[in-house]
């Protein structure tokens, strides 16, 4: 199994190839830089197996590692909840006139804001992911803690033996 603190998590880079963020950025966006129409369901189905993943013992880490990164997850959050009160300026309409142009335009900021592919829902689908992944890294550290425990349960025995 591996560890998480044992991952290369950044290989020099964030944007393009390398590392772990590297893939992680790829994935996301694509190579020309724009979010993909998936990227976020898939975001979403990779934190859940993450989820189950660690909940089976498929990954460990340390309680200060897994700390360090719920710490970054959970600001991330605090910034999705600064960026939904940003967004509640789009819980209506804006006002920009009657002629056929504001109409226009009032209602692709609503649906830019609200619709389909908005930013509305990725905050609400990149919430899921972060709170999976929290998840996730507190089943790990609790599994690492737990075969940190038996090993010295053992090695004790062994010690009285």
């Amino acid at each position: 199994m591996t560890e998480l603190k044992d991952m290369d998590l950044d290989g020099g880079t964030t944007r393009g190839s390398g590392g772990f963020l590297g893939s992680v950025w790829e994935k996301l966006y694509g190579a020309e830089g724009s979010l993909s129409s998936n990227a976020m369901e898939k975001a979403q189905k990779a934190a859940g197996e993450l989820v189950a993943s660690a909940k089976n013992g498929g990954f460990k880490v340390t309680k200060e590692s897994a700390n360090h990164l719920i710490k970054a997850l959970q600001n991330a959050l605090s910034d999705l909840d600064r960026a939904e009160g940003t967004l509640r300026n789009f819980d209506q309409r804006p006002n920009l006139g009657n002629h056929p142009y504001g109409q226009l335009v009032a209602q692709h900021q609503y649906e830019a804001a609200n619709g389909p592919g908005s930013a509305r829902v990725a905050i609400t689908q990149l919430r899921t992911v972060l709170q999976l992944s929290i998840e996730a890294l507190l089943h790990a550290s609790d599994q690492y803690e737990e075969r940190e425990a038996e090993i010295q349960h053992s090695l004790r025995l062994m010690a009285q033996s």
